[in-house]
């Protein structure tokens, strides 16, 4: 995936020409303008999900110095890397902190869990919406709606993907389908 990812960044104005000249040529501008901020939308996303990862690692390393668990630098990183796994990921990192935070004391360990817990719930429904209604503008209810809904069909792949996917939809809908509406 990573492989297919790289090559599509290293080809991506030849990608965007062939996409444009899937277009007739009278609608050819109008497909450039939305394919473009389609594009722009996308990278909101994955700008989004980087900071959500940064908020993650900075928590993560913050908790780990106050309460003495070894590595805190480390496993600040290691959270902020597993969270870019949309749904699982920063449960994973806080479970992989709170069995290193055992080697303080079972109550920091079960504190950590609890943190982890708390900050799972407020990212979900609290930082992911309002980060991705700035950076993509799609409504946070959308935003939950579309990673639960994506993750439901595809797993990881689908969590992954519903957010741009649904920044597209909302789009197409906006530009395409309401004027169309209005002018029946």
């Amino acid at each position: 995936v990573t492989m297919v990812a790289a090559c599509l960044l290293i080809d991506l104005p030849r990608v965007r020409r062939a996409i444009y000249l899937l277009a007739p040529r009278s609608r050819r501008p109008r497909m450039v303008l939305l394919t473009d901020e389609i594009l722009d939308r996308v990278g909101g996303y994955v700008l989004g999900n980087l900071l959500l990862s940064v908020i993650a690692a900075a928590l993560t390393i913050a908790w780990a110095l106050i309460f003495g668990i070894p590595y805190a630098l480390l496993q600040g990183l290691l959270v902020g890397l597993l969270d870019l796994i949309p749904v699982i990921g920063s449960t994973i990192g806080g479970i992989i902190v709170s069995v290193v935070a055992l080697t303080v004391s079972l109550p920091v360990a079960i504190a950590t869990g609890a943190f982890y817990a708390v900050y799972r719930f407020l990212e979900d429904y609290l930082l992911t919406p309002r980060i991705m209604k700035r950076t993509v503008a799609v409504p946070g209810l959308v935003t939950v709606l579309a990673t639960v809904l994506g993750g439901a069909l595809l797993g990881i792949v689908g969590a992954l993907v519903a957010i741009p996917v649904a920044a597209a939809v909302k789009l197409l809908h906006d530009e395409i389908t309401l004027p169309r509406l209005e002018d029946s």
